[in-house]
């Protein structure tokens, strides 16, 4: 797509394309091809995976077929800044996203661009845009490991001045998959990404045809032989509305011609990736692209000609960007809403995509290899300087708030407890647990208040080979936190107290596990508690509150053990959530759930339900902006005697309508309705203080909340 073009600057390149048009009509026009049929009748072999997360969906349809483009960007609203559309994709099952690699790009920009892919729910396919800064493109390579592991070399070479030659193309890529492949065998590449092609033009001499049979040639003399031969489709030129629409299912006969000339240069198939599509290159395109009926049937038309084609990929161009002026975006920038267009795809994914089927490959259990599995549990750890006289592997026992732990006291500073871990993942959450603390923020307890965290590739013991410092903490008064390390090539993490909290509990510092979750893909099987006392005390996972929620899961897909964090305060009400949500927003910015349980102590002071409302909206729209997902339960009634338990449980039905109103307006999960499971059970799951849950009543708040989960999430993903 010529979107490495200005807006400002199309104008003064229009002219010269009008001119270009004049001396060379026949390169710049479009064939009329509507009557054509195809030119073989041979049968396409059912479609195998092959490529990393691709599933096959119905009639044998490629679940790739259903990826987008997340193009240069124009617009500061975009797929990479809107956690709304992104959260819409996923929910459209969108499977990919093709995303551009700048070789100026620095590792936080990457790390945005395929950050945005992860919360998404699709995959990775990387355009590598500088094919010749073999530095960068290895390094990009090996940087992001199992995070993305599809790329495309170069983007239109054909096209761009200055062009790249063919023959120079097929020979840097002979150069550089070599190179690529060495730093990641799972990665696939893909290629020569030219920028279009027609009906008829590889039985006839043009410049694309040119580029396929020297880059078909050049790979068979190299034997570095594409994944996937790929180039763009937009099959339009300014036609009118009809001319363009009767041109969507062309499509299919240009793949059955590109797999005819593959397999008579090649002798052997290869999968054809379509990395743009849309119906029309223009900046802006025609403006009947904006009609819902025409873009609606377009796309209908050309996914299912691609999917009658056996298209392995299908990307269409580009979601949000503002390509095209806007144009060819799925979503309007400015309020993040989805067009006709999105709808028209979500419809045919809704009929080939299998009921209850991942758009990834998955284990048998259900799980994205790389998006969230626990790594650590079981696995050796080692302590120096550790007071503690229950040992290291206490760490990794799955057991908290028994009275194992890791221990230090000011005189054995520093002290240090490392995990030794297999290799494989490039992306690790790591989380440590302090539960000797009641509440989740305080200077009174027996977290550390400054520590760092470094990992290590050749390390032996935990304490020898060299080691890398990827986070510095000061002044910290959690007592659980979480962070996104870099992992590729390493085995060790290891966590070094320095400093302890200002007033500890008893003197020393008690760390009681120690969690390490492979993350490659994505960081969305993550949750985290947010609430007060009642909060604190249900998922704090003691061995009488057992089972926790995340057992819960673990137990019903046994290859899922979901990062579970307890953000419990007590004493507190909305409005201190209010005050303190970017705080903790700042702490947990890895934390895809935000399940909320707000509400008691406002009942308890009397707070109106206008106000209570105002602040769960806030705190909602600050989660929702920070790209995460809450989910708000209805809260625990009292059971308290007299008109003051009337009242409380009055404000109680009050503020659980206005959850309701808030997770209906947002299009949010609706969470446990834990005052009805509460109400006719208040004996046995509070405590006499008719407040506060009993052992019995936290293990039905974490089933409660498993079951929402299972129910909304995991059946559906």
């Amino acid at each position: 797509m010529r979107h490495s073009t200005s807006p400002l600057r199309w104008l003064a390149l229009l002219g010269n394309l009008l001119l270009l048009c004049a001396l060379a009509l026949s390169a710049c026009s479009r064939e009329d091809t509507t009557t054509k049929t195809s030119t073989t009748n041979e049968p396409i072999a059912t479609q195998k995976p092959t490529l990393p997360g691709q599933a096959i969906w119905k009639d044998g349809t490629s679940s790739y077929v259903f990826g987008t483009n997340d193009a240069i960007e124009w617009s500061p609203h975009n797929f990479q800044t809107q956690p709304a559309i992104q959260d819409t994709l996923k929910a459209g099952g969108f499977t990919l996203v093709r995303t551009y690699f700048q070789d100026t790009s620095s590792d936080v920009e990457i790390d945005k661009r395929v950050g945005a892919i992860e919360r998404s729910g699709a995959q990775c396919l990387g355009v590598l845009a500088n094919i010749f800064n073999e530095k960068f493109n290895t390094h990009l390579v090996q940087y992001l490991g199992n995070r993305c592991q599809i790329y495309e070399v170069g983007n239109e070479p054909d096209y761009y001045e200055p062009r790249i030659d063919p023959g120079v193309y097929v020979k840097q890529w002979s150069d550089l998959v070599v190179k690529l492949r060495r730093v990641n065998p799972q990665a696939k590449f893909l290629g020569p990404s030219i920028s279009n092609l027609d009906v008829g033009e590889l039985g006839r001499a043009s410049r694309h045809t040119g580029y396929i049979n020297t880059f078909l040639n050049g790979v068979k003399a190299s034997a570095v032989f594409p994944d996937a031969i790929s180039f763009h489709w937009y099959p339009c030129w300014q036609d009118s509305e009809d001319a363009c629409l009767k041109k969507a299912g062309t499509i299919e006969q240009v793949v059955q011609e590109l797999r005819a000339k593959i397999k008579e240069k090649l002798d052997h198939d290869v999968p054809i990736a379509v990395t743009e599509w849309n119906f029309d290159p223009g900046s802006p395109p025609p403006s009947y692209g904006e009609k819902a009926d025409f873009i609606t049937k377009f796309s209908k038309d050309a996914l299912e000609a691609m999917i009658r084609a056996k298209v392995t990929i299908a990307c269409q161009y580009a979601a949000a960007s503002y390509t095209g002026y806007g144009g060819l975006d799925m979503f309007n920038v400015d309020t993040s809403q989805p067009k006709p267009q999105f709808y028209a795809i979500k419809s045919v994914i809704d009929a080939y995509k299998p009921a209850n089927s991942p758009t990834t490959s998955t284990d048998t259990n259900g799980t994205t290899h790389g998006d969230g599995v626990l790594v650590s549990q079981g696995k050796p750890a080692v302590c120096g300087n550790n007071t503690s006289p229950t040992g290291a592997q206490v760490l990794t026992d799955g057991k908290y708030g028994n009275w194992g732990y890791w221990q230090a006291t000011p005189q054995s500073l520093p002290s240090w407890c490392a995990l030794h871990l297999d290799k494989g993942p490039s992306k690790l959450l790591f989380i440590w647990f302090s539960d000797y603390q009641f509440d989740y923020i305080t200077n009174k307890g027996s977290a550390p208040q400054d520590y760092t965290i470094s990992v290590s590739a050749d390390s032996t013991d935990g304490q020898d080979g060299h080691w890398r410092t990827l986070a510095t903490v000061s002044g910290n008064q959690a007592r659980v936190r979480e962070h996104l390390l870099d992992f590729a090539g390493q085995s060790w993490v290891k966590m070094t107290a320095t400093k302890l909290s200002p007033l500890p509990l008893r003197n020393d510092l008690e760390i009681d596990e120690l969690e390490a979750y492979d993350v490659s893909q994505s960081t969305n099987d993550t949750f985290i508690f947010s609430g007060d006392s009642i909060t604190g005390m249900a998922y704090n996972r003691y061995p009488e509150n057992q089972p926790s929620f995340s057992l819960n899961v673990h137990n019903a897909y046994s290859q899922r053990y979901p990062a579970m964090l307890d953000a419990g305060l007590g004493g507190w009400s909305s409005q201190g959530a209010v005050e303190h949500i970017d705080e903790w927003l700042k702490l947990n910015p890895d934390i895809h759930y935000w399940l909320l349980q707000w509400g008691s102590n406002d009942a308890l002071e009397a707070v109106s339900p206008e106000r209570y409302e105002a602040n769960m909206r806030q705190v909602v729209q600050k989660i929702k902006g920070a790209g995460h997902i809450p989910i708000l339960a209805h809260i625990t009634p009292v059971n308290m005697a007299g008109d003051r338990g009337t009242q409380v449980n009055q404000k109680i039905e009050a503020y659980n309508r206005a959850i309701d109103k808030i997770t209906r307006e947002n299009g949010l999960i609706s969470g446990p309705d834990l005052y009805a499971l509460f109400q006719p059970n208040k004996a046995t799951y509070l405590l006499k203080d008719g407040l506060h849950p009993t052992a019995a009543g936290a293990i039905a708040m974490n089933k409660a909340w498993f079951e929402v989960v299972r129910d909304a999430i995991y059946k559906k993903s």
